[in-house]
């Protein structure tokens, strides 16, 4: 990470316990969101230490804590019906898409043996996918005021949003690997308007590997946070 984004004081980084990496492959999303609840408790408790979990869902909407209404344009019935669950989540921002077009990390972390700043954490998941494009020659940006990555104002390619308590970390990002803007466009996404939902493939004008891009985001992962390999 640049200069300015200096990470952890060298005595942080002695005492930062190594990262536990779990490939869940395609999961429901019910049962990661029971994975890292169960790692959250123990991470909390002390007597875990990090964990990062990797997967891909099958088609789901998660509602986080500033969903109104009117940012899901059918009803939970309608969209059952086409085959997307719809799941009420902790995290914060509004209603975004989950789905096997996706390559997604939830790290259950002790912001403790890193920075306890917020607004650090987000720009770090941030950089991890930025690194993660620029493997395959995509310069995603960061907005002011948003979260996320985009490739201009208007279009977005990868979505974050957290839970932190007690400076454990919860839910996490999710990158645009495979097209999947027609998904998103049954929702208002984050509740943004009427924005671009692009994707790497798309970009690239190439089929790429999901797993593939997966290893590519767990490895830029701990070296953005500086865990040890």
């Amino acid at each position: 990470m640049r200069s300015d984004d200096q990470l952890t004081s060298s005595s942080q980084a002695e005492e930062r316990p190594a990262l536990e990496i779990y490939d869940l492959g395609v999961i429901d999303y019910t049962k990661a969101l029971e994975l890292q609840r169960h790692y959250h408790k123990k991470v909390i408790e002390g007597s875990q230490g990090d964990v990062l979990l990797a997967c891909s869902h099958e088609p789901v909407f998660t509602r986080g804590t500033s969903t109104l209404d009117e940012h899901i344009y059918k009803s939970p019935e309608e969209l059952e019906s086409l085959g997307f669950s719809v799941i009420n989540v902790e995290r914060g921002g509004s209603v975004t898409y989950h789905g096997p077009e996706q390559a997604i990390l939830y790290p259950i972390i002790n912001l403790h043996h890193h920075r306890t700043d917020v607004g650090w954490y987000m720009r770090s998941l941030e950089e991890t996918i930025i690194r993660t494009l620029a493997d395959h020659n995509i310069v995603g940006i960061r907005i002011p005021g948003k979260t996320g990555v985009w490739i201009d104002e208007n279009s977005k390619i990868a979505f974050s949003g957290v839970r932190i308590s007690r400076w454990c970390t919860l839910h996490g990002l999710s990158l645009n690997v495979l097209p999947c803007a027609t998904q998103f466009a049954y929702v208002n996404p984050c509740g943004l308007g009427s924005i671009r939902v692009v994707s790497m493939s798309e970009l690239t004008q190439t089929t790429l590997n999901i797993q593939g891009v997966t290893a590519q985001l767990m490895s830029h992962f701990m070296d953005v946070f500086e865990y040890r390999r």
